[in-house]
């Protein structure tokens, strides 16, 4: 069964989006709860956002180059 180059994408596009906002929402909800038990201003959040978004485009470079290199293996 051949799946059409739309589907394709659109399951690409899914991906990268999973791939782009679990580490996002994990770090922020773990900053929100050292937030709360240290009884701080949002210095854990802030700190949790910027490594979650850091983990994310990681993610995302690791994600990518691993799928280029599987493009470049099938042609």
């Amino acid at each position: 069964m051949k799946i059409s180059s739309w589907a394709k994408s659109l399951s690409l596009i899914s991906q990268l989006g999973i791939t782009m906002i679990t580490p996002i929402l994990i770090c922020t909800f773990i900053g929100i709860f050292i937030d709360e038990k240290v009884k701080t201003a949002p210095i854990f959040t802030i700190i949790f956002i910027i490594l979650g978004v850091g983990a994310a485009f990681r993610n995302l470079f690791y994600y990518t180059s691993k799928q280029a290199k599987k493009e470049d293996k099938h042609e």
